[in-house]
């Protein structure tokens, strides 16, 4: 059978098979291989050694171009890298932003504590004007009564709130609120108008424990005032909320010695004619005026502030010059009161 293929001696010959082009290929690829056996003996033809320079220099095109595409690829690697850095960037400025939220609000900013405002207070609002209040908008302080002062009406305190006889204030926890308060969900109106709701507002703390005292420094600890008349047959003082209305000295009405509707002291030594008192230690805690007598009744032992005088013409109609056992219970000291015996 005839092969297809030339023989090696036609090769060397220059005879070739038929097709042209495609013998001539073919004999350029066959005489760089023959010569791969001849230059072992005796070398290549000149023609034949150029020839194989000539592919061997495709070739090494061939293998620069190759090389040249790898680096490139490695400098798409170095951008991806770069990229990633990028990236990585983006992160941490994510969480700068994170960071920056929870601060302190600004004035109009809604809010459920005073320490969530910024150089302002936290006033219960009504933003959508349909007369419920569930939180505050953050507001500069309108110069009212602090939170936990005797109060009788919103109106006198600075965040719009009385409750219980005492101003009081929005709240999520018991730290939100002054001494002797705790923070409870509570009913209130602001102002003492129709707009009010339900929200933790600061309430008198009536956990706290009972404590026999003798003057309000014995109490303010607590934010409480020895007011709270306490016993049977013979009565004591322990610590107790502050009251409402006039203050220490000015003139008060009341059926019972114990008053936190008719005084910010929450006592008051007359039915008709009486005066706003304090227990007392010395006559330094009775203010401008007023001295610290002792008791005001029999049965009630402390000493009490009370108005001096040396006569009934030194004092308010309904009251009478009296004299009354001194502090140290030694002496009388002249002082203005109605007639009164023993608590009753």
């Amino acid at each position: 059978m005839r092969s297809a293929y030339p023989s090696l001696g036609g090769l060397l010959e220059g005879t070739a098979p038929r097709g042209g082009m495609v013998a001539s290929a073919m004999r350029v690829a066959v005489v760089a291989t023959v010569c791969v056996f001849v230059v072992a003996m005796a070398g290549c033809p000149p023609a034949a050694t150029a020839e194989a320079g000539e592919g061997e220099g495709e070739a090494g095109e061939g293998e620069g171009e190759g090389e040249g595409e790898g680096e490139a690829g490695e400098g798409e690697g170095e951008a991806g890298e770069g990229e990633g850095e990028a990236g990585e960037g983006e992160g941490e400025a994510g969480e700068g932003e994170g960071e920056g939220e929870g601060e302190p609000g600004a004035l109009g900013d809604i809010c459920l504590r005073d320490d969530a405002c910024t150089g302002g207070v936290c006033r219960p609002a009504d933003p959508d004007a349909d007369g419920f209040v569930a939180d505050g908008l953050c507001a500069a302080s309108r110069g009212g009564l602090a939170p936990g002062s005797a109060c009788s009406s919103g109106a006198s305190c600075d965040r719009g709130v009385c409750n219980g006889g005492l101003c009081s204030a929005l709240c999520e926890q018991g730290a939100d609120c002054p001494a002797g308060m705790a923070c409870q969900v509570s009913s209130f109106s602001v102002d003492d108008t129709a707009v009010g709701g339900v929200a933790g507002i600061c309430v008198a703390d009536q956990s706290l424990q009972a404590q026999v005292c003798s003057d309000d420094a014995s109490c303010l600890a607590t934010g409480r005032l020895c007011n709270e008349v306490v016993g049977q047959a013979q009565f004591s003082l322990q610590c107790g909320f502050p009251g409402a209305g006039a203050a220490l000295g000015e003139s008060c009405a009341s059926p019972s010695f114990e008053s936190r509707s008719a005084c910010q002291t929450g006592l008051c030594d007359g039915e008709v004619a009486g005066m706003c008192t304090r227990a007392c230690t010395s006559s330094q805690q009775c203010g401008a005026g007023l001295i610290c007598s002792g008791p005001l009744f029999a049965n009630v032992s402390g000493d009490f502030c009370a108005d001096p005088c040396t006569n009934n013409s030194q004092c308010p109609v309904g009251r009478g010059c009296q004299l009354r056992d001194s502090r140290t219970g030694d002496a009388f000291d002249p002082v203005c009161a109605e007639p009164i015996g023993t608590l009753a």
